[in-house]
């Protein structure tokens, strides 16, 4: 019996059925259902195809683009048009104010006159107290108005006819006179319009030239994408080999590179699943010999081993004559030891049997009690005279669907293991009902399990430190018990505290039932 003498908590160890190899698959056997799926998600990110959004991109950054260089060439133009109103109103003041100071005060006022009206200029003349002279002005100026463009000299102010360049020009002379000009500042420059017109024909030409190559490039770009997204969805066919095809590189692109590093992937795929196929035949060699060799240790070891067992009955039951008590208790030791490794023998080949699938349910309705009682009969020479005492209690009349021998076998371990490990007090075997199963409870009072192997008390080849140091069995009485009970669609599981003994709670199926476990290896 798998046991622990450690110090631990009080805990329960479940075994129950593994999962099958179906719920451990991921991916859906059915080839048509990847397609869709895998073509789902490629549809899925595929919103923005690459052949609309690359001449969208190309036209809106052209546009941009036109935009920003109309905007500085509308203010280069802008500030040029400035420029050359300041530059007329300067030389409009310096040409006239030299004509004047030649003139009279009539010929000034004349003078003034026909050069605003075939100037296009605004012309005053004003005394060095700012007073009004001469005034060619559209509207008449005030005398606040004349001292702040006086003050300043030239630059830009605000006239009735509009945004306007003035510039002055001091006459000198007794009395000294100043000759102020402004010069309408045009709001927008004259060239504007050309300027507007030909960036909007160059614009388009360019643009529409660039989204023209940058569809055709994207367009081929998708052709690649979209070739390699079918052969890829391709490989989910059920004539297609697992590992795939290889997919033909069309362009050194992009596109074409990942193609390659993808059938570079498939290479390592094919050379992958050839030395899967490789070791997957040589392990089913290496099962077909194992099962060959064990069928041949069977019964080159069963048959020697029943041959010493028989001689050693026929000793001890004196048929030849009278043997002297030292040469029984010798017999007595032949004949334990013999038993004792046909045991080992058997349970090696129990547990081959099972972890091969080879070993078959024969179920039928079995009395549940009339098993256990038969059980306890059996093992109460394991007693040996210690203070143990071995009872069965609860439903006297319980039946289950289940092999007869392998459950026999099953409460043959529990009872067996717990009688071994029990040296005063009780083993009880308890039986009830609990909804569709059946549960026998096999409960003692030795030393209990210790934590650490309580969570691995039901594997293979695993046994507690006084089964080591005793050199006996194989640690695979509680393995075994554990693939019975889940062949039979039960569970089984522990409960145990150091110092107060354990408890192990088997389930079995009531009602005929079909288990996970029939279809597959235990």
């Amino acid at each position: 019996m798998n046991r622990d003498r450690n110090d631990g908590p009080r805990i329960s160890s479940v075994a129950s059925p593994a999962p099958d190899r179906a719920s451990r698959a991921t991916f859906s056997d059915d080839p048509r259902a990847s397609r869709v799926s895998l073509g789902s998600a490629a549809r899925a990110r595929r919103t923005w195809p690459l052949v609309a959004l690359v001449p969208a991109a190309v036209g809106v950054i052209g546009v941009a683009v036109a935009i920003a260089i109309g905007a500085a060439g509308l203010d280069d133009m802008g500030r040029a048009s400035d420029a050359n109103a300041a530059a007329t109103a300067e030389l409009v003041a310096i040409s006239v104010g030299a004509r004047l100071a030649m003139l009279t005060t009539v010929g000034k006022k004349e003078a003034i006159q026909l050069a605003s009206r075939r100037g296009g200029a605004e012309l005053v003349l004003v005394s060095e107290q700012g007073d009004v002279v001469v005034d060619a002005m559209a509207a008449p100026p005030t005398k606040a108005f004349l001292r702040g463009v006086l003050n300043r000299g030239r630059g830009e102010t605000r006239t009735a006819r509009g945004r306007s360049r003035f510039y002055v020009r001091d006459l000198g002379g007794a009395p000294s006179s100043r000759l102020v000009t402004f010069v309408r500042a045009p709001p927008a420059p004259e060239a504007r319009g050309a300027l507007l017109t030909a960036l909007a024909a160059l614009t388009t030409l360019l643009v529409g030239l660039a989204a023209t190559f940058g569809y055709l490039a994207a367009r081929d770009a998708n052709g690649e994408v979209e070739f390699l997204r079918k052969r890829v969805l391709a490989m989910t066919a059920a004539r297609i080999e697992p590992s795939g095809e290889l997919v033909p590189v069309r362009a050194m692109d992009e596109v074409g590179i990942l193609a390659s590093a993808f059938d570079e992937l498939v290479g390592r795929f094919i050379e992958a699943e050839r030395a899967y196929r490789t070791n997957l035949d040589r392990a089913r060699a290496a099962d077909r010999d194992r099962a060959a060799f064990l069928a041949a240790v069977s019964h080159e070891l069963r048959s020697p081993l029943n041959a010493i067992l028989g001689f050693a009955d026929i000793l001890s039951a004196e048929v030849d004559g009278p043997l002297p008590p030292e040469a029984l208790e010798d017999v007595d030791q032949i004949r334990g030891s013999g038993a004792h490794l046909l045991a080992l023998i058997n349970d090696i080949l129990e547990f081959s049997a099972l972890e091969g699938g080879q070993l078959k349910l024969a179920r039928a309705q079995v009395d549940l009690a009339a098993i256990a009682a038969e059980v306890l009969r059996e093992a109460s020479p394991l007693v040996s005279g210690r203070p143990v005492a071995v009872r069965l209690e609860g439903e006297p009349a319980l039946a289950i669907h289940a092999d007869p021998r392998r459950v026999r076998q099953i409460l043959t371990n529990l009872v067996g293991n717990a009688i071994k490990f029990t040296q005063a007090g009780e083993v009880v075997v308890s039986l009830a009902r609990v909804g569709a199963y059946a549960r026998v409870a096999v409960r003692d009072t030795g030393p209990g399990i210790g934590e650490e192997e309580r969570a691995v008390i039901f594997d293979e080849y695993k046994q507690t430190r006084e089964e080591r140091t005793r050199r006996r069995g194989t640690g695979l009485g509680l393995a075994i018990a554990r693939r019975l009970v889940l062949l039979h669609g039960g569970t089984i599981d522990v409960e145990s505290e150091l110092g107060r003994g354990s408890t192990f709670h088997v389930l079995l199926p009531i009602a005929p039932r079909l288990p996970a476990g029939e279809a597959r290896r235990a």
